[in-house]
This record gives structure tokens, sequence and C-alpha cells, in this order.
């Protein structure tokens, strides 16, 4: 099976301005332009660009896409509308509405979604998001975040959360990278996207210590969701194999997430 282990399609329908951004400017909850955006459009307009992002992943001959949804338990229900009648598998991390942990909230998008997906522990509370980790925890779910994209966290915090996967770690140190291995916690990298903002992921070193790494896209209104053309970005990049980029969208999120398909 080929996976796209990280995908944002609910903001596939936004025309980015010719201007550049930062990752805060652009796509950091809740004020970033995407947010915004968001906020702003409509249902139709949403699906919309969620089926011509599935449309890209299909024909590209991508079996499943692990969506970070934004927009709490609707916008669960909007990427679940426009998944019907599609080949394509999703497993879906939704996200709260709001920047902060509500029981309620949290079980009834775990009921309706495969865990729960963070930006990074720079947007939130601390104990805000500990709460949601430790709630997913203990539902047996999928809890993931984004860290160290644009500057470099605390990885030690990062890693009490018991993440089951990280993205980016652009920023992110060798000894950060060597404790995110020996805690056998999965790495996806999303270089294209990186390179929008002028960022480049530690592939080498993160191959290096033989990390669990795998391959997403990123937002889909900075690139096309192809799969195939992350790849083979990965090996002109950074001169991966083809083996090895195969694993990276094939063997390995297949060893993680094989269960939740």
């Amino acid at each position: 099976m080929i996976f796209n282990c990280h995908t944002h399609i609910g903001d596939a329908f936004i025309k980015l301005p010719h201007k550049k951004y930062s990752v805060e400017e652009l796509v950091a909850p809740p004020h970033g332009y995407k947010h915004v955006m968001l906020k702003k459009a409509g249902r139709e307009e949403i699906i919309n660009g969620m089926k011509k992002a599935m449309e890209v992943m299909e024909k590209c001959g991508a079996h499943v896409f692990i969506d970070f949804r934004e927009g709490g338990k609707e916008g669960v229900e909007i990427l679940k509308e426009a998944m019907r009648g599609r080949r394509i598998k999703a497993i879906i991390l939704s996200r709260p509405a709001s920047m902060e942990y509500n029981e309620k909230e949290i079980d009834s998008l775990l009921d309706i979604s495969h865990g729960i997906g963070l930006s990074s522990i720079s947007d939130w509370d601390y104990e805000e998001a500990k709460a949601i980790a430790e709630h997913v925890a203990s539902r047996k779910k999928i809890f993931a975040i984004h860290a160290s994209e644009d500057k470099r966290e605390d990885i030690g915090k990062i890693l009490d959360l018991s993440p089951m996967f990280l993205i980016h770690l652009c920023k992110a140190n060798e000894d950060d990278i060597k404790e995110v291995v020996r805690k056998g916690i999965g790495v996806v990298v999303c270089p294209r996207a990186n390179a929008f903002f002028g960022l480049v992921p530690p592939v080498n070193i993160l191959l290096e210590y033989k990390a669990d790494i795998m391959l997403g896209t990123d937002n889909a209104m900075i690139v096309k969701p192809d799969i195939m053309e992350e790849k083979k970005y990965v090996m002109r990049k950074f001169g991966v194999s083809e083996e090895k980029a195969n694993e990276m969208i094939s063997a390995t999120p297949e060893k993680l997430f094989g269960k939740f398909i």
C-alpha cells in the first residue's frame, strides 16, 4: 500500500497571494492566513477543494492519506462527506475547534476519528496539550504533533506527550533526533512544503540513526498532494535510494498504521 503520511487537504481551495510567508503567518492557529480563510469559506468550497486533492492522490497511486483535520467535529464531518465514493482511505486526526482542552469535545472527536493531531507545543498552552495527549492515550488512539518545524522546541516536553509520530523536525538537532529514535517514535518529513518556507528536514540524519521515517505532502495549498512527486524530490534532493524512498511511503507507514486502516 502507498501512504501519504501527512496532509492538510482542507486548505486545498486556498489560492495563495504571490508573497512570502513565515510558518506562523501562513499556518499557525488561530490567526494564520490559512485559518482565517478556512473560517471565511463555505462548506461546499472546502469540500470541492478536498475532492480535487483526493483526485490527485488517487491518480498518483496513493491508497491511504493521514490528514490533520482542523475545525473540530464539523471538520471531520466535512472530510467524511468529501470522501463518499472515493477509493482512497483516510486516517483522520482531528483537532479541537478551540485552543483548549475540553473533555467532552475530545471524547466526541475520538468517537469519529482515529486520533488527534495538534499543531505544535509552541502554539498551545502546554498543560492543555498534555491533557489532550493523556485523554487520547486513555482511548488508545493516535496522538501526533508537529515538532521543531521553524524553530527548535523542547524535545523532552514533546516526547513527554507520548506521540505516535512527529512531523518535520527541521530545526531539531542531532541529540533531539537520537532521543526520538531511542523512544521509537515515527517521523514524517514533507520536504517540498518545507522548501516553500526555506526549511530543510534532516532526512540524512534521520536515516543515519535509522529512524522510522515517512513522507507526507503537508498543506495542499502549497504543493499538490502527489506522494510520488515527494518521493522523487527526496531522492533528488537528499540522494535517497529508490528502495529507501519506497519504504518511506509503503513498508514503514504500513508497519505503524496498518492496524488503523
